[in-house]
């Protein structure tokens, strides 16, 4: 009831229905393939096993994703985030309480994010707009140009798999087009040059409400060294992504040095 009675319910009616637009339009423009998604649910279902608050701890394989009940043409089950029941808590402070209160601080060192329009007839879904002005921003009040190689890990809002390609491409960490080589060539898993969602992210855990506040929490702790079961080794720059709403993006980036 939140959509447009006439002209947007038949096409995004719901969470699933247009993030299967998006997909659609996606595989359309670059030839990515179902299988290409189905490889990120792989590695984050994967990555979810070593994470004790996971939801979802157990591995699935390609052939699995691809052959789980259709949802809404492309997406499928295994695609798809589940909703759980869990809860976040995070303790933001000054920077002279931080440093009194921990040792291993985990330093914000910019915010950025945008929201927009709820009239799916105007979203142009070549790609996730709201996450590349945000990401655009947030790289220039940080200085930082290259991010693939700059970011030690992401934590991304991620609810299903083709996010895990098409908004790599939104953050400018690779062409458009181009981010099923990232994940095929193992770039994105945990011993790669860019470890993406090394807690599972999203698609193993979503208890709504705290899935935004975990993705924050999650990249602060592999910047303290405190990711159970799950830490990347030498993590000094990590990057969180929330997602919601119409096509909403927030995007955090932390560090392990003071800023300034």
């Amino acid at each position: 009831t939140a959509f447009d009675p006439v002209w947007d319910r038949l096409t995004f009616a719901g969470a699933i229905g247009g993030l299967a637009l998006e997909a659609s339009v996606y595989m359309h423009n670059y030839g990515v393939t179902e299988k290409d998604a189905a490889r990120v649910v792989v590695r984050d279902r994967k990555n979810a096993c070593g994470n004790p608050y996971a939801h979802l701890r157990k591995e699935v394989t390609i052939e699995e994703v691809l052959k789980s009940p259709m949802l809404c043409d492309p997406v499928k089950l295994l695609d798809m985030c589940p909703r759980s029941d869990g809860a976040c808590a995070v303790i933001f402070a000054s920077e002279d309480v931080a440093e009194k209160t921990t040792d291993t601080p985990a330093w914000i060192w910019g915010v950025a994010n945008r929201h927009l329009y709820t009239f799916i007839n105007d979203v142009d879904f070549h790609g996730l707009h709201s996450l590349k002005n945000a990401s655009r921003e947030l790289y220039q009040k940080c200085d930082i140009k290259e991010p693939l190689k700059e970011i030690d890990v992401i934590e991304l809002y991620q609810p299903y798999s083709f996010g895990g390609l098409l908004w790599l491409e939104s953050l400018g960490l690779c062409k458009d087009g181009e981010a099923p080589r990232l994940l095929w060539d193992g770039m994105t898993d945990m011993d790669g040059e860019l470890p993406i969602n090394p807690s599972g992210g999203v698609i193993p855990t979503n208890p709504i409400g705290a899935t935004g506040l975990i993705r924050c929490a999650e990249a602060a702790m592999q910047i303290m060294g405190k990711a159970e079961g799950h830490q990347v080794p030498g993590v000094n720059i990590a990057m969180s992504t929330g997602f919601g709403g119409c096509m909403w993006s927030d995007i955090l980036l932390y560090g392990k040095k003071r800023p300034g």
